[in-house]
């Protein structure tokens, strides 16, 4: 009788602790990125940058043309938002996790977290939440403020449409940083994964629509890129943002973009345990 009245409590206590554990990570990830702050000021400097051509470009290509004018259903006001609001959001949901796998791999570090008892895959996801909250306050509100100041940023198309927009912002950066983890994984079978890391980095800027839009694509390319998670990573959220959406879509697009964080929740862990086998081997 007394068991049966502990056992939730055991549970109970047991989840807090796990939780504790992989929180530990969140801070002490925090706390590292802490004392490289400076760095983050040049980083500011490239992402105003990169909204500055991109501004440069539009407002040429919509030059001489009525006020208002849309293209593929963008007006330049949209267009620079899109722009501005996917840049300020990317310097919140970008991690480098496949980065810090491989340089776990190449020094050998990862044998110290294989002697740990915690989940490799929850330990490396909880660093990505230490690094975007790092991110959040010392990078992301910084450009915000700076882009909103500088260029004619629209506000959300409705309180709706930015807690959508936020909501599907956090399922990007959840399905970007398992996509790292798998790819950081295959540091265990080559030899060198940066050329991989690199061609990545350019195949999600452009399949996420962050650099334009997906209605700009051609018709049989966006069926495609449609296919994937890519999407989810940053075209969805500004659409929310922009308040280009039906409702009546909007249960279908969550109950997608939760699909793809458990099969690449799956797939990671897969790799995961391949690759332990594989490290395994060659110990022996």
């Amino acid at each position: 009788m007394t068991d049966c009245i502990n056992a939730p409590r055991l549970i109970a206590f047991n989840y807090r602790r796990r939780f504790d554990v992989y929180a530990a990570f969140v801070k002490n990830t925090f706390l590292e990125m802490l004392a490289f702050r400076l760095r983050y000021l040049t980083g500011i400097l490239t992402y105003m940058l990169f909204v500055s051509v991109n501004y440069f470009i539009w407002a040429a290509i919509y030059s001489g043309r009525p006020k208002n004018t849309e293209i593929n259903g963008f007006s330049f006001s949209e267009m620079i938002t899109y722009i501005a609001v996917g840049w300020v959001a990317r310097s919140l949901y970008f991690s480098d996790l496949d980065y810090e796998i491989e340089d776990l791999v190449r020094s050998g570090d990862v044998s110290n977290y294989l002697l740990k008892p915690v989940d490799f895959q929850l330990m490396m996801f909880a660093r990505a939440c230490g690094s975007s909250a790092f991110r959040l306050l010392f990078f992301t509100v910084p450009i915000g403020l700076v882009i909103l100041w500088i260029f004619p940023v629209m506000l959300p198309a409705s309180a709706s449409a930015m807690l959508l927009f936020s909501l599907s912002t956090v399922s990007g950066f959840i399905i970007l940083a398992e996509i790292n983890f798998i790819v950081g994984l295959l540091a265990f079978s080559i030899q060198s994964i940066q050329g991989i890391i690199r061609s990545k980095y350019f195949l999600i800027q452009l399949f996420s629509g962050l650099l334009l839009p997906m209605a700009f694509f051609p018709a049989g390319f966006r069926a495609v890129v449609e296919l994937l998670p890519l999407k989810d990573i940053s075209f969805v959220p500004l659409q929310f943002y922009l308040g280009h959406f039906a409702w009546g879509n909007v249960p279908s697009i969550f109950i997608s973009q939760l699909i793809w964080i458990f099969v690449l929740l799956v797939a990671g862990r897969l790799m995961w345990q391949r690759a332990i086998a594989k490290l395994s081997i060659q110990g022996g």
